[in-house]
């Protein structure tokens, strides 16, 4: 199979998709809870509030506490794990292996490359920037950068108009029931990341195909025998 032939961007969501974002978040937020003596919350319980993004997962730990936590508090709260993971937990978030050399072959491939997340395009450029693959992307299009965020389709949609490919053109890999919606909803090709963070398989379908590791991607992208994907392996 030579997925790459459809398509001329691929385009990817960054929690769970690009990085394994979750222990150092849900570490900095239970960091801050615990400062003030409320409950910590698990990771596995914060893993689908993130989906939509860094503020939204702070406020269902917020939202878990007994007792009711005031508006008030809770804003302070909140700024205070914006300021302590970007500080002291940002950097932390290692890359999925093998995404590197996918990378290295949908660019010698000639594939455009760009970024779709319901997290900030500050903490997106660190990320990228930290990790030395930021000049891989051409576009990165983050919260607030569209009128809706993922699931709406706007994201998708000025990604394709900054990459100046058709909606038949583009791949978008994510890993939630929230980025297939975003491709379904956008009309574009979705791979499902299923090492993300996800609990549920058939949460990413329609997909045009699931993986569990970059490796994985690469051969179904370039196909099993492939000159691109022997150099790519080797």
């Amino acid at each position: 199979m030579n997925t790459n032939a459809q398509f001329r961007a691929v385009i990817f969501d960054v929690d769970g998709t690009l990085f394994d974002t979750l222990p150092s978040l849900s570490a900095a937020a239970n960091s801050v809870l615990a400062l003030v003596k409320l409950q910590e919350i698990p990771a596995s319980i914060l893993r689908k509030a993130l989906n939509h993004g860094l503020e939204h997962m702070f406020r269902e730990a917020i939202a878990l506490q007994t007792p009711e936590v005031g508006p008030t508090l809770a804003t302070e709260l909140e700024n205070e794990f914006l300021q302590e993971y970007r500080h002291r937990w940002l950097t932390q978030a290692p890359l999925y292996a093998h995404l590197n050399v996918a990378l290295v072959c949908l660019r010698d491939m000639g594939l455009k490359l760009g970024i779709c997340t319901n997290r900030d395009r500050s903490s997106t450029e660190v990320l990228l920037a930290q990790s030395c693959i930021d000049d891989y992307f051409e576009v990165i299009v983050g919260m607030g950068d569209a009128p809706h965020p993922k699931p709406a389709p706007d994201p998708i949609l000025i990604a394709l108009d900054h990459l100046g490919v058709a909606a038949h053109e583009v791949l978008f890999v994510g890993d939630s029931a929230v980025d297939a919606l975003c491709a379904r909803q956008a009309q574009v090709g979705f791979s499902a990341h299923l090492a993300g963070y996800c609990e549920q398989a058939g949460d990413l379908l329609p997909n045009v195909f699931s993986f569990n590791n970059y490796a994985e991607f690469t051969r179904r992208m370039f196909g099993e025998n492939s000159s691109t994907s022997a150099v790519c392996h080797a």
